[in-house]
């Protein structure tokens, strides 16, 4: 387990020469999933596109392979069945065909002009396609055949200087698209580039368009800037150009909400700081967004002007479970972000019983709950404050998890059949006298045996026979 505070990458990818880049290309060009395509559609004019391009002067993993094409979509469906190759149609109708060689998949896109994201017209040159692109880094392109890289918008200085620009007029991009208002977050403040002023005005212009994107592909984009190397500073940005209406409304309350003595920031920012320290890990990242929407809806204050903000936990767990709800977040998902957001306040501090009952609240999300808890520790605390409470309660969980193998440690001993040959019937009553008899068992696992249970359940049931 970790024992202190656990920051999010720190610093922005470091950047490969042309000449690595062009290495980098054409080694992924070599390989079979891409040189059986390219054998298929040759002789037609074919480039490598978008992220690939893009990140092969970056040292991340390979993004999805793109390719840009002279054929139309349904002379690349006819290659491709004439070679073998198998394809997903679903996007013919935009230009577009989707080969699966080898389990990779490789979108293949006729050139287009540039329009709305549900139109497509064909173009008749690579230069063409790319002014369409959203920003310059983006509209990079690489021919397969001569290995030279096509960039006409500058593109690779503006990588090289870490600025994000839009490409030829920077509203027509946007109206066409108003996703793009989120990427440009992604791939400017998150991803640590400077955006041009032009770009972030016409974003600002128009970022009420997002009303208009699905909340699948709005989702999406949060969740790449969420994990990204600077998570904190693209949500920011999303507050600065009016964005949170359309992405994370319950974050709104939260701007300028004064907290108290143990914090130094307020909601927003305090937000935005553990979103900052957490792992990039999807589930803790927003966790880190949704622990603390319910304090604006908790405040009390008390006559000396103190702030309280009780059960702020549980309303932050059913604001976030709303909101993931809109967002379409998997069963699995809501379940586990909600869980860590529901137990955030937990303290360390606790005991071994304490800790128990953290196994078992917790269940799968143990070891991101202590992730997070490194996260939002106290600001005032000092780090050697927190790193002697965290290493008493890491020492503490190492014994539990250890002695989880012995038989105290199994199902509660007796059962509800058990309890109805005591005369309990199914109800509230058992249920009740079950959780107790499992409270019991948490602060001394030894009384786990079916004879010191019956006897405990005997003499409350004798207390209150009820």
């Amino acid at each position: 387990m970790e024992t202190s505070p656990n920051p999010g990458t720190s610093s922005s990818n470091h950047q490969r020469s042309k000449g690595d880049a062009e290495a980098h290309l054409r080694h992924l060009i070599e390989q079979r999933p891409l040189q059986t395509l390219i054998t298929a559609l040759s002789p037609a004019e074919i480039y490598l596109v978008g992220g690939s391009v893009r990140d092969a002067f970056l040292t991340t993993a390979d993004t999805d392979l793109d390719l840009a094409t002279s054929l139309t979509a349904l002379e690349i469906k006819e290659r491709c069945d004439r070679h073998g190759i198998r394809i997903i149609e679903t996007g013919i109708q935009h230009g577009t065909v989707l080969a699966v060689i080898d389990e990779t998949h490789i979108e293949v896109t006729t050139f287009r002009v540039p329009s709305s994201r549900d139109v497509h017209t064909a173009a008749r040159d690579i230069a063409t396609d790319l002014s369409g692109r959203d920003f310059t880094i983006n509209a990079l392109a690489f021919d397969v055949r001569t290995h030279q890289f096509i960039d006409p918008f500058d593109g690779l200085t503006d990588l090289e200087n870490k600025a994000l620009k839009g490409v030829g007029i920077t509203e027509e991009r946007f109206l066409e698209d108003p996703l793009r208002i989120l990427r440009m977050i992604r791939f400017g403040d998150a991803q640590g580039r400077v955006i041009e002023q032009e770009t972030l005005t016409a974003a600002k212009k128009h970022v009420a368009l997002l009303e208009k994107v699905s909340r699948e592909r709005i989702k999406g984009e949060l969740d790449k800037i969420l994990t990204s190397s600077f998570p904190h500073l693209g949500v920011r940005r999303i507050h600065e150009i009016g964005g949170l209406p359309y992405t994370i409304p319950e974050l709104i309350p939260s701007v300028g909400f004064e907290q108290n003595k143990f914090h130094i920031h307020d909601v927003f920012d305090h937000t935005l700081w553990v979103l900052e320290r957490t792992p990039a890990d999807l589930i803790l990242r927003w966790s880190a967004i949704f622990h603390d929407i319910g304090k604006p809806h908790t405040l009390s204050v008390d006559p000396d002007g103190s702030r309280h903000f009780y059960s702020h936990e549980t309303v932050s767990e059913d604001l976030s479970k709303k909101r993931m709800k809109e967002l379409k977040f998997s069963t699995d998902d809501t379940r586990a972000i909600a869980s860590i957001v529901r137990h955030h306040m937990r303290p360390l501090d606790c005991g071994a019983p304490g800790v128990r009952r953290i196994i078992r609240d917790l269940g799968p999300q143990l070891t991101q709950w202590r992730q997070f808890k490194a996260a939002d520790s106290p600001p005032t605390f000092s780090d050697k404050e927190f790193l002697t409470v965290a290493d008493r309660f890491d020492q503490l969980l190492t014994t539990e998890l250890a002695k989880r193998s012995g038989p105290s440690y199994g199902k509660l001993a007796v059962t509800g059949d058990d309890l109805k040959e005591l005369g309990v019937q199914p109800g509230p009553q058992m249920g009740k006298l079950l959780k107790e008899l499992e409270e019991l068992v948490i602060e001394d696992p030894t009384v786990n045996t079916k004879e010191n249970l019956l006897a405990e359940a005997r003499q409350r049931l004798e207390r209150n026979p009820s």
